[in-house]
């Protein structure tokens, strides 16, 4: 088993959420089935959540994600640092370049830091 499966795993039973994982040119595409988003400051209270990373992986960080592109505050405005689109796994998704400005442990699960990463960014951008 790969670190990334292993990481999946303890992922999923953590969370309880379904992740797939797609590789494809030397990225590897990590998708996050309906993750939750802060209450009342998006137009939408859960997202497909998707991590970019490298054949290093967990050698190499994650860095920014991205959601879907209905992750907009309420009346439509666009939340800072997240105005570009782009398409990956055949759909268009919101980047949201929020960088984690910190330190990687790729001893850890890194998934599940990244995950807390982005949860812990959504909870501080709670604008509605």
């Amino acid at each position: 088993m790969s670190e990334l499966e292993r990481h999946v795993g303890e992922f999923e039973a953590t969370t309880g959420l379904r992740v797939e994982v797609h590789e494809e040119s030397g990225q590897i595409y990590i998708l996050i089935e309906k993750a939750p988003l802060p209450p009342g400051c998006y137009r939408v209270d859960r997202s497909d959540l998707l991590f970019i990373g490298d054949g290093q992986y967990p050698m190499s960080a994650l860095d920014m994600f991205w959601a879907a592109v209905d992750v907009v505050r309420p009346n439509g405005d666009i939340p800072a640092g997240a105005d570009s689109t782009q398409t990956y796994l055949g759909r268009q998704w919101r980047r949201f370049s929020w960088h984690r400005n910190g330190l990687w442990n790729p001893a850890g699960n890194g998934l599940l830091d990244h995950y807390a990463f982005v949860q812990d960014r959504f909870a501080k951008d709670t604008t509605p």
